[in-house]
Order: structure tokens, then C-alpha cells, then sequence
């Protein structure tokens, strides 16, 4: 064993929770919150990090660089969206939701923020689960979900309606032999206009290449309560991750509205030269399962007896 010299000490010691966790409101104290099911499609883009520096400061936190084969570095941002279910003692909860996020990482981690490329990254290879989601702005189609969100992590969280139609378990099937349809149709509506939208993104998974991933803990990061939090989002299963061929990024499709509604205007901002790098999806398997039934009494075809 080599010689290092004399360690120093570290200043041990513990701080009351509150003065490190925001106090929760009196009906959210039931915390952790768990979802009874899950089913997300989240898409990453590559955009100037030049673009994103403003969306950190004052923050804390740092904008995520990923070293791309030319030697160049870009910033990621994705829109993730998500479907969830929750069980409460009186009740079930419903959501639709979507964040619209910046890769980040809290600045007094440094130097023990890694770089690694974003293939690493959405392959779980960061280890000390720092590099995480900047919530920029997030959408829900649930009074209680966007409180809580605002209370409880200081979420820039806003009540929206959504247009979709994805992939599910229990959508129609389609030749012989039946297969499911991979496209997701996904548009939020303008909480302003019924008849505008914030984004429609459109896209189409069939024959990609999907690889089994674990990239939970999430670190997901909010400013909304005066300070920079930090919560972690642990997802129970595996995501299916595609890193995106050109072809398959040129058939991503966004649109982005006109009008001047904030997250509007910032989609326009950030995606102003952006290249659809990469997709994530999860769905939570099913607790049961029903098939169709059949006649009891039917011994022969259709002849009964």
C-alpha cells in the first residue's frame, strides 16, 4: 500500500430535514407516491448548449454535456410523456402528462460528474445518478397531479389537455398474424386556445432496434419553491432504448405552435436546430389478464347440445 500522506478529517455531521427537504403540505404527506401503472415515450434531441446556458442560471445546476464522434459537444433536452395510474383509498387517480426537460447536474458535484456520451447515458452507465432532468415546463391533465407537483417539487407545472393515440396492450390489432400498431400520436393542447396546440409530435417505432436499459434513479430537478430540488424518480422495470439512425431521426416528426403561450415559446427557442437523437419507452406490465369467453355447452363447432 502506497503512502499518501496524512487524510483530512471530514466535517461530519447531519442537518435537520428542514433545511433539506421543502415541508410537505398536510394532504400530500402520504410520500413516497406510488403509481399503480406507467406507460412513457420519452424522446431526446441534441440542441447548442449555448442555447440551454440560460436555462440554468441561478439555478445551481449545469448544463449536461454530451462529446459527440466529431469532437463537438451538445446539450440534450426531450419531451416525456407519460400515462399513469394511481391508487388512493377512496379513489383512482388518472394522468396524462409531459415534461418538457434539460439535461443537468447540480454544480457542487463537481468534479464527480462524469462524461460520457449520451449512449452511455441511456444505457444507466452513470453511476453516481447526477446528471438528471431540469424540468423546464410540464404539463397535466389533473388538477390534484399539477398541485401536487407545484407544492411538493416546485414543478413549473400547468393544468393542459391532451390529443394522443399510442401503443397499448388492449389497442386493435391489425393483419394476419395480428400486430400492434408502434405509432404515437401526441399533441397538447394550447390551455389558451381549445382549437391551438403547444407541440405535435408524431412517430412511428415499427422494425426499430430496441435494447433493454436500466437508467433508473432518475435525478429530476425543479426551481418553483425559491430553491433547486432534487428528487429521484425510480422506475420498477427496464426501458426499451433506441439510439436513432438518420433516417429515423428524419421521420421524427415535431411541430411546434405559433402562438405565444410560454412553453410555446420556449420549445421555439431551444429546438431551433435540433436532431432527434434518441427513444425511450416503458410500459408497466399488466396485473391481469381476461381473454374472451367462450360457450360451455359447445362440443362439436357450433352444434350444441
Amino acid at each position: 500500500m502506497s503512502d499518501t500522506g496524512p487524510q483530512q478529517v471530514p466535517d461530519c455531521h447531519q442537518t435537520p430535514a428542514t433545511g433539506v427537504m421543502p415541508n410537505l403540505p398536510e394532504e400530500f404527506d402520504a410520500f413516497p407516491f406510488y403509481y399503480a401503472s406507467l406507460q412513457c415515450q420519452w424522446v431526446y434531441w441534441y440542441i447548442d448548449p449555448e442555447i440551454a446556458e440560460p436555462y440554468v442560471k441561478g439555478t445551481g445546476l449545469c448544463v449536461a454535456r454530451f462529446p459527440l464522434p466529431d469532437g463537438s459537444e451538445r446539450a440534450v433536452i426531450l419531451l416525456n410523456f407519460q400515462r399513469y395510474t394511481a391508487h388512493y383509498d377512496n379513489s383512482l387517480g388518472t394522468v396524462n402528462e409531459v415534461e418538457f426537460n434539460l439535461l443537468a447536474y447540480p454544480a457542487n458535484r463537481v468534479p464527480g460528474v462524469p462524461q460520457m456520451s449520451l449512449v452511455d447515458y441511456l444505457h444507466g452507465r452513470d453511476q453516481t445518478k447526477t446528471i438528471g432532468h431540469l424540468r423546464l415546463h410540464v404539463a397535466a391533465d389533473n388538477q390534484v397531479a399539477v398541485k401536487a407537483g407545484r407544492e411538493v417539487f416546485g414543478e413549473p407545472k400547468f393544468f393542459a389537455t391532451f390529443n394522443y393515440k399510442v401503443p397499448t396492450l388492449n389497442a386493435k390489432q391489425f393483419g394476419k398474424p395480428p400486430v400492434q400498431s408502434q405509432d404515437w400520436q401526441i399533441e397538447l393542447v394550447n390551455p389558451d386556445d381549445k382549437e391551438d396546440f403547444i407541440y405535435r409530435l408524431d412517430t412511428n417505432f415499427t422494425d426499430y432496434r430496441w435494447t433493454p436499459t436500466n437508467c433508473t434513479p432518475i435525478p429530476e430537478f425543479a426551481t418553483g419553491l425559491g430553491r433547486t430540488v432534487w428528487t429521484r424518480w425510480t422506475i420498477v422495470g427496464l426501458f426499451q432504448t433506441a439510439i436513432l439512425t438518420p433516417e429515423q431521426s428524419a421521420a421524427v416528426s415535431l411541430e411546434i405552435g405559433k402562438n405565444d403561450f410560454v412553453m410555446t415559446r420556449d420549445m421555439r427557442r431551444l429546438f431551433s436546430d435540433p436532431v432527434a437523437a434518441a427513444a425511450q419507452v416503458f410500459d408497466s406490465p399488466p396485473a391481469c389478464i381476461e381473454p374472451r369467453g367462450f360457450y360451455v355447452d359447445a362440443i362439436d363447432g357450433d352444434r350444441h347440445v
